[in-house]
């Protein structure tokens, strides 16, 4: 498809006509990339009014409340919204699925492994079609959509982000191994089982034939990079807003990333949005403005969003998905009832120890035995069933993800964390026996033409983060494994067991070690 460009240049008078004010600031363009720098000296030292650097009128501002607008007075969007089913009051917010959950970082994640439910999906659907449905034409014979600030400003982004979806299949390839690996093999098939689905919904419409599948006039046909591109803008430039979630913010969205920020944005009492610089800050003229894209998200997170690894930042993690055992008969409940995304969050810090957080471990470990039940209830309207978690005959159906919490203090509590442990240890293992046995195709990948030395510089750097915070994670909760087994409650617990072993005939004697998990 045919994406006009727009230079840099001629965006600070695309700024001033939309309302966008700059202050003391200016875009800047270099070899590495743009961001917005300083026009002179400025200084926050010994002062409570806060320089002003940017600030972005909150009708600029594409959220849902733009969308919604756009969709009053373009019919040719809200034809479009209506086929690919994105809901009037689902733009933004959307029903949390266990597929989507588990095969990409596509929904906001903090420090503590939690979802907030938003979906960078359906955003991103409602971004696509402002993009395609309003952007100005080049060919007079066709006209489509309202013409609207974005039509512009979307020309002024880059063609290429350096996030891993738009990678090549060798470039791809180096990723294997890595917790990066089925994140991008299933995110690549989620955007082309969209893209296929935006195609066969909009090909009967006349504009959508004649503009984006080539089949008149001089119109290239819209292809799976032009998707893949549109993913790879949002997510590599929304920021938070608090009380509206996810958004784009223009010319603020051209601010990079430090982990040593000296700004940040803020929205104001009637909704526009400024940059601030810090407190006690002297900058040159010059100097690069940066902000703090987030501190909780791990170093394959930062590649996957942004396309980059911050090499400032004090805590290295590694996030990896995590599943009931295919054995186990309440595997399907568990992933129904437990709402958030079942990730393992493991941190390495700057002291050389790690820390991790794994809710879901604690969930999945505990069976009817233990006094976990599934109930189905009926909802007050008669036509509706609800899946009830109980714990020791509590409804706990809204806690499943502080099982750490609830088996505080129960008999077995330590038997439950020696499960825990357990299944942890397994799947940190797995995970390094791919690490290591893929790290040989990486060396052969310095002779193979088509992969960009930063790319290679950023798989390398990442391969080699992970397997450091793994193999410190692997001693670390071995030895609380090793101590868990010389628990008192664990020997009584194991006592039991066989004894009742030993007065059931049918079952054989084996030498194996205990399978706690």
């Amino acid at each position: 498809m045919r994406i006009p460009h727009l230079s840099l240049s001629s965006l600070p008078g695309w700024a001033r006509l939309n309302g966008i004010e700059f202050f003391d600031t200016a875009i800047s363009s270099s070899d590495h990339g743009n961001g917005i720098v300083t026009t002179r000296v400025l200084s926050s030292v010994d002062t409570f009014d806060l320089p002003t650097l940017l600030e972005v009128p909150k009708d600029l501002i594409l959220d849902r409340e733009f969308l919604l607008e756009i969709e009053k007075i373009d019919p040719q969007y809200k034809q479009l919204r209506e086929l690919i089913t994105i809901a009037r009051n689902n733009t933004i917010q959307c029903t949390v699925c266990h597929e989507k959950e588990v095969v990409c970082f596509g929904y906001e994640m903090n420090g503590l492994g939690t979802g907030t439910g938003k979906c960078h999906q359906c955003v991103l659907s409602g971004l696509s079609c402002v993009r395609s449905s309003i952007a100005s034409q080049s060919e007079k014979d066709i006209t489509a959509g309202v013409n609207n600030p974005w039509s512009e400003y979307v020309k002024f982004l880059p063609k290429m982000v350096p996030v891993p979806t738009m990678w090549n299949e060798q470039e791809i390839d180096i990723l294997a191994g890595t917790s990066l690996e089925h994140v991008i093999q299933a995110k690549m098939s989620t955007l082309t089982r969209e893209f296929e689905d935006l195609r066969e919904k909009t090909i009967g419409i006349p504009w959508c034939h004649s503009c984006w599948w080539g089949l008149s006039g001089s119109f290239l046909s819209l292809e799976l990079s032009d998707w893949i591109r549109l993913d790879a803008w949002y997510r590599s430039r929304c920021l938070e807003l608090p009380n509206v979630g996810e958004v784009m913010i223009p010319c603020l969205d051209m601010a990079n990333h430090s982990s040593t920020s000296n700004a940040y944005w803020e929205q104001t009492s009637n909704g526009d949005v400024s940059l601030i610089l810090k407190l006690n800050l002297h900058l040159g003229q010059g100097s690069e403005i940066t902000i703090n894209y987030g501190d909780s998200k791990s170093d394959a997170e930062n590649l996957f969003q942004y396309g980059f690894i911050d090499a400032n930042t004090n805590t290295t993690s590694v996030v990896l998905t995590l599943e009931p055992r295919n054995m186990d008969p309440l595997r399907l409940a568990k992933l129904a009832a437990f709402r958030k995304p079942p990730f393992i969050h493991i941190y390495g810090h700057e002291d050389g120890q790690i820390s991790w957080q794994g809710p879901f471990l604690y969930f999945i470990c505990l069976n009817e035995d233990d006094g976990l039940e599934f109930k189905t209830l009926q909802e007050v309207d008669g036509e509706h069933n609800s899946l009830r978690v109980f714990w020791q005959g509590m409804d706990v159906t809204n806690f499943t993800d502080e099982f750490e919490r609830l088996i505080s203090g129960h008999q077995l509590e330590d038997v439950f964390k020696l499960r825990v442990a357990t299944l942890l240890l397994g799947r940190i293992q797995r995970q390094l026996e791919r690490l290591h046995h893929n790290r040989r195709a990486l060396d052969n990948s310095l002779d193979v033409a088509g992969i960009s030395t930063q790319t290679r510089h950023h798989a390398v750097k990442l391969r080699e983060i992970e397997i450091d915070v793994l193999e410190v994670a692997y001693s670390t909760v071995n030895d609380e494994k090793l101590k868990l087994q010389e628990s008192e409650s664990v020997c009584q617990y194991l006592r039991l067991a066989q004894s009742s072993a030993e007065e059931t005939p049918d079952v054989q004697e084996t030498n194996e070690e205990d399978d706690f998990s």
